[in-house]
């Protein structure tokens, strides 16, 4: 029976396993002919590296680094006639497509916040004999139980200080709507740092160094985002953006630590991609088709592949490259780029094709496994 990709109110409910398997060759397909990023023996610890940035990165470093790696994601099995998430099959099929082409890795299917898996990591490396030469922390998750006192926090997607009016699309049916957000309360602010600040990536790098897993020379990873002044009220200046300069504000703590190894502790400002939170986001989903149209037509795009084997390539692996704050939304953020996208949305008229809302929905999809080329559905 072919499966049919099911989305309501912009969620995701199933995944294609063969779809999902398929995505992963053809990222892998993308770097083929590009140069090694390094020849090095690299032992890599991915938090987050089910889907997205977190992904991407394992891809570009298993094939274009010969990295072993080792990732940590909170990912759902198939349940009766519920599909599993997409996370899940993707971990599957990396697993199987890197076991194939010779190359070492393992996942922990376990909550990434609990002081349980930090263990069960620090275990498995100890047991493995193996040390770390790359920590990257790139988890996506709107809830958090506190390691502690188990206390749960929800984050909030909401502007901060005034309301935001903003347009949104409804990915299965195509309609702009019209959105207004009210500004959060302190509660939602503290909840949503709480989440997605970096108190948790502090965790981890204080976890590994107490149990003497990083190797001489270590680098330690976190993305965070900035995005166009288009999308400040509702990101950079609302909730997540608060959350996401705490998890900058980690920075000097975890350098301070990684000292001790001749080490780094870097950070890397990425491009706007499709997630399936971004969707939620009133203005991004519309920004990022205008952006991706601009882009292509200015020969800049990058796929979310492509856009990290640069980050490794040029500057994570480039030792003339000494900065701590990497900016990889730089072509995104090129003034020229950013007035015609403006331009762009100024004038659009509601009309989706003009802004390319096509290959953001083909984006969206395949995040899921459906719309995949190669893929015989």
């Amino acid at each position: 029976m072919k499966l049919k990709p099911m989305v309501r109110d912009n969620i995701a409910l199933n995944a294609h396993e063969e779809g999902c398997k398929q995505s992963i060759l053809n990222q892998i397909e993308e770097l083929k002919n590009l140069p090694s990023i390094q020849s090095n023996e690299l032992n890599v610890l991915i938090i987050g590296g089910s889907s997205g940035y977190g992904l991407a990165s394992r891809i570009a470093l298993t094939f274009k680094a010969n990295a072993y790696t080792y990732n940590v994601s909170f990912e759902r099995a198939a349940r009766g006639r519920n599909t599993a998430s997409a996370g899940y099959y993707n971990n599957e099929a990396f697993q199987e497509i890197a076991t194939s082409q010779g190359y070492s890795s393992d996942d922990l299917n376990a909550d990434a916040f609990s002081h349980e898996t930090k263990q069960s990591v620090i275990e498995d490396f100890t047991t493995k004999n193996i040390k770390i030469d790359l920590l990257i922390y790139s988890v996506a998750s709107g809830i958090r139980f506190d390691p502690d006192t188990q206390e749960k926090y929800v984050s909030a997607l909401k502007p901060i200080g005034k309301e935001f009016k903003g347009q949104s699309v409804d990915i299965a049916k195509e309609l702009i709507k019209d959105e207004i957000i009210q500004p959060a309360n302190d509660e939602e602010i503290f909840n949503t740092t709480k989440v997605m600040g970096g108190e948790d990536y502090l965790l981890w790098v204080e976890a590994l160094n107490k149990a003497n897993l990083f190797n001489e020379g270590a680098t330690t990873l976190t993305y965070t985002y900035v995005g166009s002044e288009l999308t400040y009220p509702i990101y950079k200046d609302g909730t997540i953006g608060h959350a996401k300069r705490n998890l900058e504000s980690t920075l000097p703590k975890i350098q301070s630590i990684m000292d001790q190894y001749n080490g780094h502790a870097k950070i890397s400002s990425s491009k706007t991609v499709v997630t399936k939170a971004s969707v939620f986001i009133p203005t991004v989903a519309l920004y990022a088709s205008a952006l991706f149209k601009v882009m292509k037509e200015r020969g800049t795009h990058e796929s979310i592949t492509e856009h990290k084997y640069r980050l490794f390539k040029d500057f994570i692996f480039n030792k003339d490259n000494t900065d701590s704050l990497i900016r990889l939304d730089a072509f995104e953020l090129d003034k020229d780029t950013q007035v015609q996208v403006e331009t762009l949305l100024d004038t659009y008229n509601n009309d989706l094709s003009k802004v390319d809302f096509e290959f953001f929905k083909e984006e969206f999809m395949r995040l899921s496994g459906f719309e995949v080329s190669g893929t015989n559905y």
